[in-house]
């Protein structure tokens, strides 16, 4: 019997979770390799991320007591923030037409951003009360 085809999903996991500590960078650097394969499983949405994670356009929010954590990811202007879960939902609408609607994708770029920025340590976190975190979760 053959073995399944894994999902892009599982793949792209793999490989942003297999990442070699780099000593001269801030957080885990990606290998030629994954970065390949990352290009090639996720498109176009891979480079947009990447832009995003490098012009520091992701911010992290947790809560203090539960630990829950909620992205913010910049659009295509400043004024564009959109509310992120990396593995679950994005509030843009690329999200809900390419990845929810029409399965072109399986990730936005702004929960690949997330995910990336969040991996290799490059985005603020801010620690808030669990209270304000629930307001924020309202807002969307």
């Amino acid at each position: 019997m053959q073995e399944p085809i894994p999902s892009i999903a599982s793949i792209y996991q793999h490989v942003v979770a297999a990442q070699p500590v780099a000593a001269s960078l801030p957080g885990p650097a990606l290998t030629d390799s994954q970065l390949s394969s990352c290009n090639f499983l996720l498109d176009k949405n891979w480079g947009r991320a990447l832009q995003i994670v490098d012009q520091g356009g992701v911010r992290c929010f947790e809560a203090q007591n539960s630990k829950r954590r909620v992205y913010q990811v910049q659009g295509k202007t400043p004024a564009d923030q959109y509310l992120v879960f990396p593995d679950h939902f994005c509030s843009c609408q690329a999200f809900f037409y390419e990845v929810v609607g029409r399965s072109e994708a399986p990730y936005c770029k702004h929960q690949i951003a997330a995910r990336v920025a969040d991996t290799c340590r490059r985005c603020p976190s801010t620690i808030v009360p669990d209270h304000v975190l629930t307001q924020i979760l309202l807002e969307v």
